[in-house]
Order: structure tokens, then sequence, then C-alpha cells
């Protein structure tokens, strides 16, 4: 048998809409030489195994395609982590299950590494059901490895010039991760920005692929979309957030800064638990306390005598509307 050089790695959960279209663009790509799909079962509720199975039952196809399944369901971080583990290829691709790839994904991908065989991740572009782009074009050269600049580029979370964060649609050497222990946060929401945040800390060679090939479905039933509320996403985030934090090193503590206050201010500033808003608070004090606050940060600093004055009289008011008048007419007259 060839050498494996692709583990193509998708959890499946509560997906049966979508599973079978993911699996057959798999199945159709123009490059199947040593290509595995590892499909994690995390104990789904609905019938997406089933229709796994029914599709697997008429696959002839040159790709290995097995099935992993957990004992209970433990989410989409240790599904992932699972399929690591389990890979034996020399590349690892993150595939969710209710996406697809195009049919050259994974030949464009090998292109890129023969030509710059040591890159530890290769980037692709991307679209999405709302027709967004995420593009690897400019200002993206063709291979970097300036470990400062890269990390800036990925603590940028996308941006106007920056590298998404989602964990799909790269190519990951194996041996990269597993040299970093490079693994998923376990029962956190946002896993993607968590994984994102540590990468950018070791990664120091990347290459890029020009064309888009993913398909990124936003569905209403998806984990990110299953929140009631934002108060509710934040106190999720809470963990993730302070972690991120403790994770700081002095190469990167402004870019580090920077990814972590827009990542909370992309959740925080609709949300009115106090809660919430006393943890970023003092995440927030914590950064300006090392004095590497992010320049949105600043802004903030400045209106916050704006903004105590503002809470005063708000609350003053109920208090005014309740005095009685004829308790001080003695005084009047």
């Amino acid at each position: 048998m060839p050498e494996t050089i692709i583990s193509i790695i998708v959890p499946v959960y509560n997906v049966q809409e979508y599973v079978t279209e993911c699996l057959e663009s798999i199945a159709a790509q123009t490059y199947t030489t040593g290509v595995e799909s590892i499909l994690v079962d995390d104990c789904c509720s609905d019938n997406s195994m089933k229709a796994v199975h029914d599709f697997l039952d008429k696959y002839q196809g040159e790709i290995d395609i097995r099935i992993v399944r957990h004992e209970h369901n433990r989410g989409l971080s240790a599904a992932r982590n699972t399929g690591i583990m389990k890979a034996k290829g020399k590349y690892l691709l993150f595939v969710d299950s209710d996406d697809t790839i195009s049919a050259n994904c994974l030949e464009y991908f090998m292109q890129v590494a023969r030509c710059y065989p040591d890159a530890q991740m290769i980037a692709a572009g991307a679209r999405t059901s709302k027709r967004k782009s995420y593009t690897m074009e400019k200002p993206f050269p063709d291979y970097a490895d300036n470990p400062k600049w890269i990390a800036t580029m990925m603590l940028s979370r996308g941006g106007r010039h920056g590298i998404p964060v989602m964990a799909w649609n790269r190519l990951v050497s194996k041996d990269f991760l597993l040299q970093h222990q490079l693994f998923f946060r376990e029962g956190a929401v946002h896993e993607d920005e968590m994984w994102n945040f540590m990468l950018a800390q070791h990664i120091t060679r990347i290459a890029f692929c020009k064309h888009d090939t993913y398909f990124y479905r936003i569905r209403p039933q998806s984990i990110m979309t299953a929140f009631k509320s934002r108060d509710e996403r934040a106190l999720a985030c809470l963990p993730v957030w302070r972690e991120m934090l403790n994770m700081f090193t002095p190469e990167l503590e402004r870019e580090q800064a920077e990814c972590l206050w827009n990542f909370i201010n992309d959740i925080r500033p609709t949300c009115i638990d106090s809660t919430v808003r006393k943890e970023t608070w003092n995440i927030l004090w914590q950064l300006v306390k090392k004095r590497i606050w992010p320049t949105s940060c600043l802004i903030v600093l400045y209106l916050m005598p704006f903004i105590f004055y503002i809470k005063f009289i708000r609350n003053l008011i109920p208090k005014l509307s309740r005095i009685n008048p004829n308790r001080y007419s003695c005084c009047i007259s």
C-alpha cells in the first residue's frame, strides 16, 4: 500500500441532512494517492451515521474511508483530537461534516506542499453559504518563514488582511502538531479561536494556496448559532478568554492582546449580564497593568469618565421620580 500522505478528519454529529454531500465531495477528489478519511462518530442522536453507512455501502473509490466511534458524545474538539491520534497521514485536513470541499482541493494543496515541503501549514481560501469569501490572494505571499509576520497574520483573526481563525481548510503537518501538543481544548466553545491562538506561537513556516477550496455552510442548528443570547454565548467564552490571557508570550503579547480584545468585542458590546461585564473589565485591567492594551482599549479608557457619569445619571433619575414633593413643601414656603 502507498504511504498515507493526507488524512481528512471529519467529526460527525447530528448532520443527517448534510453529511452525504460532505462525503461525496471527499470521494470526488482528483487527487487520491495516499489519502485517507477518518470519520469520527461522536454518538449522534439522529440518523447521521445511517447516512454514512448508506454512502459507504455504495462507495468504491480509492480513498480509504474508515469510522472511529466515541463511546459517548464528547464534542467537536474531542472528535478532532481523536482524528489526530488515529491519523496515519503526514498532513491533516479538518473538514466539518456539514461542509464540502472542491473536487481539486487536495490536488491544489499537494501542488503547494511539493513546492514548499518544509511548510508546517498551508492555508487556502474558502467561501460561505452567505457568499462571503476568505481569499488567500493578496496580500499573502506564496511562502513565508518570518515567525513574527506569521503570528501577526494569524492573530488578526481574518480582519482585512489576516488569516481566518477556522481550523478547516488548512493542511497541517501532523508531526508539527504532535511536537508542540497542539490539540483542541475539549469542552471549550470557539475552539478554533483557541487553537489558532496556540498555533500562532509555534508556526515558523507557512505557505498559501491561492484557490478557494472549501465551502462553509452557515446553518441555524450549528454550534455557534445554538446560543439563545449573546450573554449565554459570552458566559461560555469566559474560560477561553481567561486561558488566552494566561498564554501571552513576551514576543507576541501586543498582537495577542489585540487578538483577545477583538475576540471579546465581537461578543461583549450588547451583553447585559453583570458577570460578563465584570470579567471583561477585569481582563481589560490586566492588559492595562501589563501596559499592552490594544488601541481599541485606549478609546474605552478615554470614555470611562463619561460612561461613569451616564450611569450615575441613569441611576439617579428613578430615585428622583420617587421623591414626594409635599415632603419639602415647608421648606419652599
